[in-house]
């Protein structure tokens, strides 16, 4: 209820009743609050005000879909309160119900267009929908209409974050807590920037600071867990997951966060079970049973199906055999990119794209539940060497298309999809990459997309590129064959090349992705691989240097004699 809101109450005890509902809830009290507004409701169904800030107590204690229906019945009665309007967008922001939250966040504007925290909120909303640069534009008019929105500076640098303009998000967080010292969440942003700019002691710094205040906030412990594995304390890291979930027992991020540590280090037994609680953050629902394992599936139809990345894909696709071996007909599901080239896949019976219609099957098994439903150890990891093939056709069409060369061919993939958490680590400039890659090797681009700050890199350095010629990942695959080696970041071509068999250097970030694990200079995983590891995150200067000098090497012993 807003201070100027002019509406009289018709009678003096409502009137009393709720100033004083409404002073509780001013004071965080929703309980007590909650109750004089259903008092209220008991004697006047239709009093606006009760029913708005009840469906507001509703939301803040968590009850989204109550507090949809409470503001919802207020809105029949009166259209035209932006608070309303604004409260429901943030209930059915918080159930995922993205379009009607921003349908109602954009009624709530249309009322009081210069309302700065509404213009803050739809930028809330839009950032949820992975509509960024929307995200930023309602954050620039928010932070516009009212400079001294600590809310909104905060939300500004959160979409800053997101779109790797890290130096621009610190900046924005500091003015936040400038403004307004106390706001938390703008604290353990900061923490993120600063570890994503690796300033990992002074992120580490910034959320002790916080839980110094706050000690029962659970998501600082995770975020403190997340700089402490970062600074390659997995011990400590794991303790810091387990005081967020003993603290919020729900906290699925803590829990998955936990079993990436656990993985990294190698921990499978501990770490399989656990990283199944990536179900609860959006896996795809399927009518029919999960098999995680121990289940007899002699003759049953089994889907597999992807729910990850490409990368992802490519790597666990190999355990296809195995539930082909225990006599099952297996169906593979994965993205239409690579159906092509998962048909070569020994053990699979058919293969569909995850734009066709569900196929009939008996039990299902997201592929990245396969480890855990073979009870993979380290030495227990199924590792054919290849277990992807590129076609023939392909094969001989781009042998012709490259050309002859006796020089060695080398295959490039040097940046990864920046809009992943962890894309920051994924890529490498192209700038850099040639200022050490040297001279004599027949260079190829095998990544598809460019970014743009580095194409005029790439157009003036000489590696051979054909840009729309490579239709999908068969395409790619022959290229991967026909090269001499492949060099490539944490991204799909490098589980691409390693599926292959074919001779790949991964170039990995000091605290890379679970799979790589850590110090080891081979993959358990892909039996042809070396890794290349950064001495200090965020450098890849040493990582570099010792490919430029083993590429030279390699060179050297291609060159005809």
């Amino acid at each position: 209820m807003n201070s100027d809101d002019q509406r009289q109450l018709p009678e003096p005890l409502t009137v009393e009743t709720l100033h004083r509902a409404f002073s509780l809830h001013q004071q965080g009290r929703l309980a007590d609050a909650a109750r004089l507004y259903e008092q209220i409701l008991a004697a006047e169904p239709s009093n606006f005000d009760a029913l708005h800030l009840l469906g507001l107590t509703a939301h803040q204690s968590g009850d989204h879909e109550r507090a949809v229906e409470l503001i919802s019945a207020a809105l029949r009665i009166d259209q035209t309160q932006p608070d309303a309007c604004s409260n429901i967008g943030l209930a059915l922001q918080a159930l995922g119900r993205f379009s009607e939250a921003l349908a109602f966040t954009d009624v709530a504007i249309s009322l009081r267009p210069k309302s700065s925290s509404g213009h803050s909120n739809r930028g809330n909303i839009l950032r949820d929908m992975k509509r960024l640069p929307e995200a930023l534009a309602s954050l620039d008019r928010a932070v516009a209409l009212d400079p001294s929105d600590a809310i909104a500076l905060n939300n500004r640098g959160n979409v800053l974050l997101d779109l790797g303009r890290l130096e621009e998000a610190l900046a924005g967080f500091d003015r936040a807590i400038a403004l307004r010292s106390g706001l938390v969440d703008a604290h353990l942003n900061r923490g993120n920037a600063l570890a994503k700019l690796h300033r990992l002691e002074e992120a580490l710094e910034c959320i002790d600071g916080v839980l110094a205040i706050e000690p029962q906030r659970a998501a600082a412990h995770a975020n403190r867990g997340a700089v402490l594995q970062e600074l390659r304390r997995l011990d400590e890291a794991i303790a810091a997951y387990d005081r967020a979930v003993e603290l919020k027992p729900d906290f699925a991020g803590a829990k998955f966060n936990k079993a990436l540590a656990l993985l990294l280090d190698g921990r499978f037994d501990e770490g399989w079970p656990l990283y199944e609680c990536r179900v609860v953050q959006g896996m795809l629902s399927l009518p029919k049973p999960a098999w995680l394992g121990g289940k007899e599936i002699r003759g049953r139809t089994v889907l597999l199906h992807s729910e990850q990345g490409l990368g992802d894909t490519l790597q666990f696709c190999r355990y296809a055999a195995l539930v082909k071996d225990m006599q099952a007909r297996v169906i593979l599901r994965v993205p239409a990119p690579l159906v092509g080239l998962v048909s070569t896949l020994q053990g699979v019976d058919a293969v569909v794209s995850e734009s066709d219609a569900l196929p009939e099957f008996d039990e299902h098994c997201p592929l990245l539940s396969l480890p855990l439903a073979f009870r993979t150890r380290l030495d227990t990891i199924p590792a054919p060497s290849p277990y992807l093939s590129s076609r023939a056709d392909r094969r001989a069409v781009w042998s012709r298309r490259l050309g002859e060369t006796r020089s060695l061919r080398v295959g490039l993939a040097w940046s990864g999809a920046w809009s992943t958490s962890s894309g920051f680590n994924r890529s490498i400039p192209l700038a850099e990459l040639l200022r050490r890659l040297p001279a004599g090797p027949t260079y190829v681009c095998l990544q598809k997309d460019v970014r743009a700050i580095d194409q005029a890199a790439l157009d003036s350095s000489g590696i051979r590129v054909f840009r729309d010629e490579v239709r999908d990942f068969e395409d790619t695959a022959a290229l991967c064959d026909l090269v001499d080696l492949v060099i490539s970041i944490d991204t799909s071509i490098a589980h691409l090349a390693g599926a292959l068999g074919r001779p790949t250097w991964v170039l990995l970030s000091k605290v890379p992705d679970w799979r790589w694990m850590l110090d080891r200079p081979d993959s358990p995983w892909y039996l042809t691989a070396r890794l290349y590891r950064q001495s200090v995150m965020g450098r890849w200067d040493s990582v570099l240097e010792q490919v430029a000098e083993n590429l030279t090497r390699l060179a050297e012993e291609k060159r005809p004699r």
